[in-house]
């Protein structure tokens, strides 16, 4: 079930996606394939941002070209730009920014969540607006002898790799809170292997530690010399400073209309269809859902695999099917020709790495997975 020809069109539904990430993108391209119904994609940028090639647009600017995927030749009149700054669910109805109104029988909330630059840009960030942003810290980074990550999580791991690729004779640093790299649901081989894949890179790796004095930094601006302290007692200099912490749900436009359904953390707590609790017509994917589980592409792209299932089921009389959950599948490049990585429960290293992620960073497979082809 799928293509167009196996659907009967439903001319009173109207599908809303808010949120134009990789679950929103990918889950809109794949519902106006099935034919079910009117399709609207929601997002307050002109473009998909392709987050996963961020931080190697930071140290090449050819791969800026692969960065933003724009939506109207993506999903063409199915697209409006804008966003969303109130939920009437009564009235089931979207109000943007500029005051347009956009009604649904059934709503799709992808938002996403945001961090700071350079793993991410702004809602609002138009194409020109990010080349600008990422030509701009390029500069910054190139003027830097000496560069610190704030944070050992996934973005810290795959910039310092990036940088010392990219520029070896500079010292890169990252310094973690936290006793491990990247995340608690890999394995000790993935830990082992991430931080011998930094060691052979020559990124010095301070973990259980803690930046003492960020108020008093300048951060992602070259600055010649900063001292940067820490609770254990260090002080370490550095000309560039990144700030690689800090991960927030994109919650604000339905805070108050989805209040009911929040988490102490801002998420949407969600059942097993992914429907929004209290609210049958209301789904959530990806990073803005209460689902304890890794928030990647990878994740939310099962998401929306599962959702059109289900709304093709309901339309079809037919059974919807729960979420079973996804394994651990993390693959954290650093920099173009290796790291590491776990896979169904398999580890793996520099090679398998490169071959699978570090060379093109998914760029192929996620504009051919919204019907794009790779621009030259």
């Amino acid at each position: 079930m799928g293509a167009g020809s196996s659907v009967t069109p439903r001319d009173d539904m109207h599908l809303v996606i808010v949120g134009g990430g990789y679950g929103g993108s990918y889950f809109a391209v794949q519902m106006i394939k099935s034919g079910l119904c009117k399709v609207t994609l929601i997002d307050g940028r002109d473009a998909m941002f392709h987050s996963i090639g961020a931080l190697r647009t930071v140290v090449d600017e050819d791969y800026f070209k692969y960065l933003c995927i724009p939506y109207d030749q993506m999903v063409g009149d199915s697209f409006t730009q804008g966003e969303v700054s109130n939920l009437d669910t009564a009235s089931k109805t979207l109000t943007l920014k500029d005051g347009k109104t956009v009604n649904y029988t059934h709503l799709v909330i992808a938002s996403g969540s945001r961090s700071g630059f350079p793993s991410k840009v702004a809602v609002d960030a138009s194409t020109e607006e990010v080349k600008r942003l990422y030509d701009e810290y390029r500069k910054e980074v190139v003027a830097a002898k000496r560069v610190l990550m704030i944070g050992g999580g996934a973005v810290g791991v795959e910039l310092a790799g990036e940088i010392k690729t990219e520029f070896p004779d500079k010292e890169v640093t990252i310094v973690s809170s936290s006793e491990f790299l990247v995340t608690t649901r890999t394995k000790s081989a993935f830990q082992k292997n991430i931080k011998e894949s930094l060691r052979k890179k020559n990124v010095t790796v301070i973990l259980g530690d803690r930046v003492s004095n960020l108020d008093d930094l300048t951060l992602n601006k070259h600055v010649e010399g900063q001292v940067v302290k820490t609770t254990g007692g260090k002080e370490l200099t550095a000309d560039l400073v990144v700030p690689c912490t800090g991960i927030t749900v994109n919650n604000q436009f339905f805070k108050q209309a989805l209040a009911g359904a929040l988490t102490e953390h801002g998420a949407l707590e969600v059942n097993e269809y992914f429907q929004v609790k209290g609210h049958e017509k209301i789904y959530a994917m990806g990073d803005v859902t209460n689902v304890n589980e890794e928030k990647m592409a990878y994740t939310a792209k099962i998401h929306a695999d599962l959702i059109k299932s289900n709304l093709l089921a309901e339309a079809g009389g037919k059974t919807k099917k729960a979420y079973q959950g996804a394994r651990v599948a993390m693959v954290v490049p650093v920099g173009r020709t290796g790291g590491a990585g776990q896979f169904m429960g398999m580890q793996l290293g520099d090679f398998a790495v490169k071959m699978f992620k570090a060379e093109d960073l998914f760029a192929k497979s996620i504009w051919s997975d919204l019907g794009m082809k790779l621009p030259q």
